[in-house]
C-alpha cells in the first residue's frame, strides 16, 4: 500500500510476551476466547493491559529516521514518535504544528505561523529553526520522503513562529505533502549528526515531539511510551504503545485471540474465526488501496501497448476478488482508488480472453514470455499473482513470477532499464488529493517514483497546468482529463480497490481513517469510551 525495507528476512524468533492466567498443555479456541472475555490483569512483560496497546505489524522496520517515512511499516511507527505541520481530518486539511498556512498568490510559495508552546522530546522548545533544518535535511539526504516534496527550494525563518517555504516551481500540492514531513529536534540533531546527518542514530533513536517517545526497538519490537507534554495531551491514550512483527497473518490471528496482540491487519479469510468473542473487534478499516500491475511501458515486453492491452482482458477479476477478498471491494474501473476524488467514468475492467487473442494475433508482440515481481509477504499478493499466471497460460503465455522486498524495487526506479517489465503492488494515496497519485506515478519527470517510466506529453502538460491551480474543484477536472489519458494508454493494468480486515480489541477507540490512503492512524488510538 507506497513506502522501504531491505530484502525480506525470516521472522526472528522470540519468546513470546506473558499471558494472563495459568495455561496448561494446549489451549483450545474456546479458553483463549474466555480468557479474553474475563480480562488479563497483566500483559506483555508483566504491564497492565489497560494501560498496553500492541499493535502486530508485518514486513522489517530497517530505520526510524523520518526521512525515510515513505515506507508504510516505518512511518507507523514515527507517526507516534515525530508531529508534522499540517494535518488531515477525514480529508479535510487541518492545524497541527502550524496553526496557519497560506499559499502565495502565484503558488510559489507558503507561509506558516507554528503553534506557541510546543517541546520536542529532549524538552527543547519548537522553533522555526527546526522546520527549517527538517526540510533542507530531507532536501540535502535526497532519498525516501523527498519525493513528496520535491518542489522544496528553501525556508527561511522569520523568527520563532514564522516562517516562509520558497519552491522552485507554483506546486499546489506542496501544502498537503508538508502532511507527510515530519519535524525534527535540530538542536538535538546536530548535536548526534556525525558525518551522516544523524541518520546511524536515528536508526534507534527518536528527535520528535509526537505523542510517544520511544523506549527501545530491537528484535522486531518497537515499545514506545506516551509524552505527557505532548501539546495535545490525551489521557485516554494508552500509557505504552509497542509495535510487534508479525509477518504471518493466521500467527497475528492467533495472538490477537491469545490476548498477545491487540490490534491487527487479518486475511478476510480469518474474520470468522473471532465470531463469539465479544471482546474483539472485527471490520473493514476504510483504507482503500488499490491493486494493480505496473508494466514497463519503455524496455521489455510492456513497451508494446498492445500487449498492455491484451493483458487487461485475461484476469478473472470476478474470481479473484472473491476468492482472495471474500468478494470485498470492487473491480477497478480507473487509474485510482475507488476511495478518492476527481474519478472520471471509465468502463470497469472485465474479462475477455477471445478479444485478448484478437489483439494479440493482429498486434504480433514479440515473446510469450514474461515476469512479474511481487511482495510474498502478503498472502493476497501471492493468490493473485498465481491466479494470473494461470490465466495466461489460457492464451499461451507463460509468466514467470520473482518475490522482491518493496525497497529492493524502489531502488529500481531510477532508471528505466531496471524498472521491471511487471509489478504487482497494493497503492494508496499518502494523503487525500488525487494529484499526488497522478503525479508521482504518471508524470515524467517523477523519477524514482514514476513506476513504469510512463511517459505522455498531454498528461504531462495536464499536471503541469494542475500544480499551477490552487483552486481545488478546477484541479479536479484536469485530474479527470489525465485519467482518461493514462487508461487509453494502458499504462497499468487496474485489478480491484479493496479494504484492510482489521481485529482489535474492543475497548480500542480510533481505528476510523483520518484521511484516505493513510491507513489506521496509531496516535489516535485511545482505550475506553
Amino acid at each position: 500500500m507506497p513506502l522501504p525495507i531491505r530484502r525480506s528476512r525470516p521472522p526472528v524468533r522470540r519468546s513470546r510476551p506473558r499471558r494472563c492466567g495459568a495455561v496448561v498443555g494446549a489451549l483450545t479456541v474456546a479458553l483463549a476466547a474466555m480468557l479474553l472475555v474475563t480480562g488479563c490483569g497483566t500483559g506483555p512483560g508483566g504491564s497492565d493491559r489497560r494501560e498496553t496497546l500492541v499493535v502486530a505489524y508485518r514486513n522489517e522496520v530497517t530505520t526510524l529516521d523520518p526521512v525515510r517515512a515513505d515506507y508504510q511499516e516505518s512511518d507507523n511507527v514515527e507517526a507516534v514518535l515525530y508531529d508534522t505541520l499540517i494535518g488531515y481530518d477525514h480529508g479535510k486539511m487541518v492545524p497541527q504544528l502550524a496553526t496557519e498556512f497560506a499559499y502565495a498568490p502565484d503558488v510559489a510559495s507558503v507561509q506558516l505561523t507554528l503553534r506557541p508552546g510546543v517541546k520536542f522530546h529532549s524538552g527543547n522548545p519548537l522553533t522555526a529553526r527546526d522546520v527549517v533544518y527538517s526540510l533542507d535535511r530531507v532536501k540535502s539526504i535526497g532519498q525516501g520522503i523527498i519525493g513528496q516534496i520535491s518542489s522544496y527550494k528553501s525556508a527561511t525563518a522569520i523568527d520563532d513562529t514564522h516562517l516562509i517555504i520558497s519552491l522552485t516551481h507554483p506546486d499546489a500540492l506542496f501544502m498537503g505533502a508538508l502532511s507527510r514531513i515530519y519535524v525534527v529536534d535540530s538542536k538535538l540533531l546536530t548535536a548526534q549528526a556525525g558525518s551522516d546527518q544523524g541518520q546511524n542514530w536515528l536508526l534507534n533513536h527518536d528527535a520528535g515531539s509526537g505523542p510517544y517517545r520511544l523506549q527501545s526497538s530491537s528484535a522486531g519490537t518497537i515499545q514506545t511510551t506516551r509524552y505527557d507534554s505532548f501539546w495535545a495531551f490525551d489521557p485516554k491514550r494508552p500509557r505504552n504503545l509497542t509495535f510487534r512483527r508479525i509477518d504471518d497473518q493466521a500467527t497475528i490471528r492467533d495472538e490477537i485471540k491469545a490476548g498477545n496482540a491487540d490490534l491487527g491487519w487479518i486475511s478476510k479469510a480469518d474474520a470468522k474465526s473471532f465470531q463469539g468473542i465479544p471482546s474483539v473487534t472485527v471490520g473493514p478499516a476504510p483504507d482503500a488501496y488499490q491493486m494493480v500491475i505496473y508494466f514497463n511501458t519503455v524496455q521489455g515486453p510492456g513497451a508494446n501497448p498492445a500487449l498492455r492491452e491484451a493483458l487487461r482482458y485475461v484476469l478473472d477479476y470476478r474470481g479473484a476478488l472473491d476468492s482472495i477478498y471474500n468478494g470485498q471491494g470492487t473491480i477497478a474501473n480507473g487509474p485510482l482508488p475507488t476511495n478518492l476524488t476527481c474519478r472520471p467514468e471509465l468502463p470497469t475492467e472485465r474479462t475477455d480472453l477471445a478479444k485478448a487473442k484478437q489483439i494479440l494475433s493482429a498486434a504480433g508482440p514479440a515473446g510469450t514470455t514474461l515476469t512479474m515481481r511481487y511482495q510474498p509477504t502478503f498472502s493476497e499478493h501471492t493468490k493473485a499473482a498465481t491466479l494470473l499466471q494461470s490465466n495466461l497460460k489460457e492464451i499461451g503465455i507463460t509468466l514467470q513470477l520473482q518475490p522482491i522486498a518493496f525497497a529492493d524495487y524502489l531502488t529500481m526506479l531510477s532508471d528505466p532499464k531496471t524498472i521491471p517489465d511487471m509489478i504487482l503492488l497494493g497503492e494508496n494515496a499518502p494523503y487525500p488529493d488525487p494529484g499526488v497519485m497522478i503525479t508521482k506515478t504518471f508524470w515524467s519527470k517523477s523519477v524514482g517514483t514514476n513506476r513504469g517510466a510512463y511517459s505522455n506529453p498531454a498528461v504531462d502538460a495536464l499536471i503541469e497546468q494542475a500544480t499551477n491551480t490552487p483552486d481545488a474543484d478546477a484541479r479536479c477536472g484536469i485530474y479527470s482529463q489525465a485519467q482518461r489519458l493514462i487508461d487509453a494508454d494502458f499504462a497499468t493494468m487496474p485489478l480491484y480497490t479493496v479494504h484492510n480486515t482489521w481485529a482489535w480489541r474492543s475497548d480500542v477507540r480510533g481505528m476510523d481513517v483520518a484521511a484516505p490512503g493513510g491507513g489506521v492512524g496509531y496516535r489516535a488510538l485511545t482505550v475506553g469510551n
